[in-house]
């Protein structure tokens, strides 16, 4: 009884300096007009799958290195080494796309219900905004595995965005930070999504709720239940919990079944044939209709008008009727933008498996990005690193060789690494595809031959036999 007495007191002491017990009363006894229901569950799951991207993410944080050499050796050892760190990561990928999912479904409902009228305009126009943020997680996400996947989705992506008109170039070299994707392009996708976003994210939410609290839920679109009023505790707190609960699980799950994909790493040089998330499928479609100078349609002046619609949409519709069947124009343009946003996807998948060459090609990378994941972690030091370290083991590298250090590093790093807009990494130049010792002297004598994206210059530097020989000698052994 003194433990509880204790308690209580503590409680009491907190309650008179911040006024806990008045706000936790407020949002338990809130008014809920029409009474509590399923189809208000939306806000609220969407809320968890936030907390659930901080918690997983900040979780990975502590491992992954953001740099070009090290991440995704960071991300393969989250996958394979840390203990649960596989299920982590999957509940994170996966937790991406249901967001992406429950905020398009959340904000159909409130347009189909017209729960954007009656003094919530501002609730709505916060709410597009989150979309454009939730959308902005999963593309800067994206790269920060620095798969063949990433790397090339993300090139491809940033390439979309630098043919924009006026602002595109510009916006280019800010994403990437020059015209390459290096170190600094990953640094600044990392803190974009990991403190940046959700910073923002966060502060937006935490606007959305008060503004939605303030003007009162909006109730259902027919006067029927108009009069039931039940408060927010228990019953809606039932069903969002539940609704939690069913989202929750459905995310470990398919963690546990469907583990979250690691291709092998990025190689720059290859001809990988990329293909971006799947919300993001319906531009790339599109794209295919829209060459040349008419990109711009769906790159720009598509999404213009979407979004544009999206956030004028309270402050031009100002009926007073909610009943989606009473607004038969809006919910058709709903449906089909929705249906067509669907069957965009789906033809672009139908277009790949049909085609043979995509076909071959895709089914190529899969089989590559299998083998990879299904290989154990090869923990190893590169380079310079074993060297500063003295590090002589199984599994590690010595420095590199004099020769390269002289007549290679300054375009291909001192580790191996790649320097931005001079040479690519040649880290796993034996792996992707499968180079022999011979086949690696022969791109040192004339890499235009094996048709590479960024040949050497044709004046190499003169370079002894014996120096080539240590140079792919210690090339071989990077991975």
């Amino acid at each position: 009884m003194a433990d509880k007495s204790k308690v209580e007191q503590l409680v009491g002491w907190v309650d008179e300096r911040t006024g806990v017990k008045a706000l936790a009363d407020e949002a338990m006894n809130e008014p809920i007009r029409g009474g509590a229901r399923w189809a208000y569950v939306f806000g609220s799951a969407l809320l968890f799958l936030f907390a659930v991207q901080v918690a997983t993410g900040i979780a990975m944080t502590l491992y992954y290195v953001p740099t070009a050499d090290h991440a995704h050796a960071s991300v393969a050892y989250i996958q394979k080494v840390v203990p649960g760190g596989a299920l982590l990561r999957g509940i994170h990928h996966y937790a991406s796309s249901a967001m992406v999912i429950l905020a398009v479904v959340h904000l159909a409902q409130t347009f189909l219900y017209g729960a954007y009228k009656q003094k919530r305009e501002l609730v709505w126009v916060i709410g597009v905004v989150m979309l454009l943020l939730v959308l902005g997680f999963g593309f800067t996400g994206y790269l920060l595995t620095w798969d063949q996947a990433a790397y090339f989705g993300t090139k491809v992506g940033t390439s979309i965005a630098g043919e924009i008109p006026v602002v595109g170039p510009i916006q280019q070299k800010i994403m990437l930070g020059g015209t390459e994707l290096s170190t600094v392009t990953l640094s600044r996708f990392f803190t974009t999504h990991v403190f940046l976003l959700p910073l923002l994210l966060a502060l937006l939410a935490g606007l959305h709720v008060a503004l939605f609290r303030k003007a009162g839920p909006a109730g259902p679109y027919h006067n029927k239940d108009d009069k039931k009023v039940d408060r927010f505790f228990p019953k809606q707190v039932f069903f969002d919990s539940v609704a939690m609960l069913v989202v929750f699980v459905t995310l470990v799950y398919l963690a546990m079944t469907m583990p979250a994909e690691l291709g092998p790493v990025a190689d720059p040089s290859s001809d990988y044939l990329a293909r971006p998330p799947w919300y993001f499928m319906p531009l790339f479609q599109l794209l295919k209709w829209f060459p040349g100078s008419w990109a711009i349609i769906p790159t720009a002046v598509l999404p213009a008008v979407v979004f544009g619609a999206l956030f004028l949409l309270p402050f031009l519709d100002r009926k007073a009727e909610r009943n989606p069947f009473k607004r038969p124009i809006a919910s058709l343009v709903l449906l089909l933008t929705i249906g067509g946003a669907v069957g965009l996807i789906f033809l672009a998948k139908h277009q790949d498996r049909n085609n043979p060459e995509f076909a071959e090609k895709l089914k190529k990378q899969d089989e590559e990005a299998q083998a990879f994941f299904k290989t154990p972690f090869e923990p190893q030091l590169i380079g310079a690193t074993a060297a500063m370290t003295g590090a002589s083991g199984a599994g590690e590298v010595a420095a590199a060789p004099a020769a390269y250090m002289e007549s290679c590093a300054d375009c291909h790093g001192a580790n191996g690494q790649g320097e931005a807009d001079l040479g690519p990494p040649v880290i796993g130049l034996a792996a992707k595809p499968k180079r022999t010792a011979e086949d690696l002297l022969k791109i040192m004598e004339d890499a235009r031959a094996y048709d590479l994206k960024k040949p050497m210059p044709a004046s190499f530097p003169d370079i002894s036999e014996a120096d080539k020989k240590a140079i792919v000698e210690w090339m071989l052994k990077l991975k």
